[in-house]
């Protein structure tokens, strides 16, 4: 899928935004100050983890529970929520070396509707397998796209692995495999292997980055960003909530140090053509343990927290 700002600038604006501790819920509708009616945008929800100060990491783990799926009306509309957990090699630069995996609602490849996939891309990447879809051209990484239809259970819960694939390293670079398991179930997917270069500007790119994150993306910016479509209310924006809990890195050996999360809710956009939005009110629960739970769109009442429920 394509994006008007690119993957590495939220990548770069998750370093540079400051810390906020949220449990946010939606309050209603925002009223104009002035004479001009209020539109609006999706809002966004983003979290950050810091694993211990290190050369780099030989793999990183995550759990995704799916809380609640958006209504069919999203998908009907041609739009999708995605969920995604991203990460970056040691020395990765410019456009090599930064990727993203997680649950897309309706995934789109090559302009055609898959239903519900996982999306696994690494920017740069200059090889691709998967018995899934396979795109060697990614217009927005600049590399490999893989698309693996999933169809996830909301409630169940899905251990994320990225480690070396099992093409090894050859002259070309390092192959990096995703692999889910449904831990209710016990089934285990193989989902792909990228090839990353293993040397950038002459500096090695064989381990992960200390720092991942996590956003959540609603795709009706693609229409509100211009006023392509006006939105006067945010009860036009379908609800859906993702948890992801038991962070690690090293094969479930190390855990992070610090954690923090903020939303764009209530932030001015003002599209291209000069078109002035609101983001919506979004939210994220989080605990002591550095797990999360985001929630897109607009929810009549809160949205089920998963997150407390574990707590008993």
């Amino acid at each position: 899928m394509r994006r008007t700002i690119p993957f590495s600038l939220i990548v770069l604006l998750a370093f540079l935004l400051p810390a906020i501790s949220l449990h946010a819920q939606n309050t209603g509708e925002q009223k104009a100050t002035g004479t001009e009616p209020v539109y609006y945008s999706p809002g966004g929800t983003y979290s950050d983890w810091y694993f211990p100060a290190a050369e780099g990491y030989t793999s990183l783990e995550w759990t995704f529970i799916p809380v609640a799926d958006p209504p069919p009306s999203l998908a009907k509309e041609g739009l999708l929520h995605y969920y995604a957990y991203n990460f970056s090699l040691v020395n990765a630069s410019g456009g090599i070396g930064s990727g993203y995996a997680g649950f897309q609602t309706n995934g789109i490849f090559k302009n055609s509707f898959q239903g519900k996939v996982i999306n696994f891309s690494i920017w740069g990447s200059n090889g691709g397998t998967s018995k899934g879809l396979v795109n060697a051209a990614n217009d927005e990484s600049g590399g490999y796209q893989i698309m693996y239809k999933y169809n996830w259970v909301p409630g169940q819960q899905y251990r994320f692995e990225l480690k070396q694939g099992p093409g090894g390293e050859d002259a070309l670079g390092k192959w990096w495999g995703l692999w889910v398991t449904n831990t209710t179930t016990g089934v285990k997917d193989f989902i792909g292997e990228q090839r990353v270069p293993s040397a950038i500007n002459g500096k090695k790119t064989v381990l992960w980055n200390a720092h991942t994150s996590m956003f959540g993306e609603d795709l009706h910016w693609w229409r509100s960003l211009n006023g392509r479509t006006k939105y006067k209310e945010q009860t036009r924006f379908q609800p859906s909530a993702m948890a992801a809990i038991n962070i690690t890195a090293n094969n479930g050996q190390v855990k992070p140090v610090k954690f923090t999360s903020f939303i764009n809710s209530g932030k001015p956009v003002t599209g291209s053509n000069g078109f002035k939005s609101v983001n919506s009110t979004v939210s994220i629960y989080q605990d002591s343990a550095f797990n999360v739970q985001h929630n897109l769109g607009y929810w009549t009442s809160p949205a089920p927290n998963f997150l407390k429920k574990q707590e008993h």
